[in-house]
């Protein structure tokens, strides 16, 4: 029977693939008549790709990325974060700089995508490098969604804002190692429990938040 390493981290990974794939499914339904929920459900739908990966990167590769088999699994999980992170900066343009054209807005995505792909899989595969490169993308969806709630007063950019602040605390708390336990509860395992209670902020205020205006993923204007 092959070894579990990392339970800890590895099991909360899973939890937040499982709640990750409802809330992508949930959103996918509504995707139809509403173009923002079409958007979170590719964010959803990666960040549940980047928690399976890293489950599976977890629990059965101790040597990390010392292996191929090992690299692979988190070259699998970096590119989902790249797919969200290029989805959340195409927001964010949107939302903040909207008389941008889609030309140049798609050009600035693709730019920033490839710069980030190329780096954690040829250059850095660290978690640290994946933060850098995503912590600022998240801080700029932190503010679009919080100007957003402003004008709008609308309760569902409120939460969305609240979501993408969870999420940079999760990334905190993981860079600062922050540990329940350092064994059986460590700090990514705590990442994951903060970014859980990320992706409820979230899924309901996507759910909520009005989409006028908001391209569809893909919909050039």
């Amino acid at each position: 029977m092959t070894a579990i390493h990392e339970p800890d981290v590895a099991l909360t990974d899973l939890g937040l693939a499982i709640l990750g794939a409802y809330f992508s499914w949930r959103l996918a339904i509504d995707s139809a008549r509403r173009a923002l929920t079409r958007l979170a459900a590719v964010v959803m739908g990666g960040l549940a790709s980047a928690a399976l990966w890293g489950a599976i990167f977890h629990a059965f590769f101790p040597a990390k990325t010392a292996t191929r088999a090992g690299f692979l699994a988190w070259a699998l999980v970096a590119l989902s974060i790249v797919v969200v992170a290029s989805a959340l900066l195409g927001l964010a343009l949107w939302l903040l700089a909207p008389k941008i054209g889609a030309v140049v807005r798609g050009a600035v995505v693709a730019v920033y995508a490839i710069g980030f792909a190329y780096t954690v899989v040829m250059l850095d595969d660290s978690f640290t490098s994946i933060v850098r490169f995503y912590a600022p993308t998240l801080v700029l969806v932190l503010v679009a969604a919080a100007v957003q709630a402003i004008h709008t007063r609308s309760e569902g950019w409120a939460l969305v804002a609240a979501g993408f602040a969870l999420s940079i605390a999760a990334a905190v708390l993981q860079q600062a190692k922050v540990a329940v336990h350092p064994t059986y509860f460590n700090h990514n395992a705590v990442y994951h429990v903060v970014q859980g209670v990320a992706l409820v902020f979230l899924y309901q205020g996507f759910r909520r938040a009005p989409s006028s205006g908001v391209p569809a993923v893909g919909h050039a204007r």
